[in-house]
């Protein structure tokens, strides 16, 4: 009895060690009375790797999440020029937890932007990946094993490459059969050049 409560202790501590630790890694700001703790679902987050938004909503004067989000916050994820907007959900079985499905497919800084409003309050803010708020996407390469995975950008050199070589084969091969049609005229003119010389 007292080994199967042992474990149990350590398997709920081994949760709430991972939950703090990924919540730790998170940023935090405040709109009005209300506190955002912002993130990737998933940290470290890496390239090509399913992920998603990691928002927490607390009121500072209740000391309490807010729950209801979903259908008044809005939320969009930005990457230098590139933005995209993503349907923002609640998180099961978490008070004023909130998600956000996305695949990041470069490495880098990413920008969460969540607009609207909580409880009637307008809300605008936007946190970028950083050391003192959330993790960058690191290349896949870093923790792959037996073997490193192409990156993207790799994968489309790659292709690219691949493109251009059967590009130039195939005119290699159109200039060869078309030589090679040449010389069965030039032959055959030729045959028949000996053929009246001959008569």
């Amino acid at each position: 009895m007292r080994s199967r409560i042992s474990i149990v202790a350590l398997f709920v501590s081994a949760v709430l060690l991972a939950f703090y630790q990924n919540a730790a890694a998170h940023g935090r700001t405040e709109a009005g009375d209300y506190e955002l703790v912002i993130g990737f679902h998933n940290e470290p987050a890496y390239q090509g790797e399913p992920n998603g938004l990691d928002l927490f909503v607390t009121n500072l004067e209740r000391d309490e999440r807010v729950n209801g989000l979903e259908d008044t916050l809005r939320v969009e994820i930005i990457y230098g020029s590139s933005k995209k907007e993503l349907q923002i959900e609640p998180q099961f079985g978490q008070d004023g937890a909130y998600t956000a499905h996305v695949i990041p497919t470069e490495t880098g800084d990413y920008t969460w932007h969540i607009f609207g409003t909580i409880e009637e309050m307008p809300v605008d803010v936007s946190m970028t990946s950083s050391p003192d708020t959330f993790s960058s996407v690191e290349p896949k390469a870093s923790v792959s094993f037996p073997s490193a995975e192409a990156a993207t950008g790799e994968l489309a050199s790659q292709a690219t490459s691949a493109a251009s070589t059967a590009r130039t084969a195939l005119v290699v091969g159109g200039i060869g059969v078309v030589l090679g049609l040449l010389g069965l005229v030039f032959g055959a003119l030729g045959f028949q050049a000996a053929r009246r010389q001959a008569a």
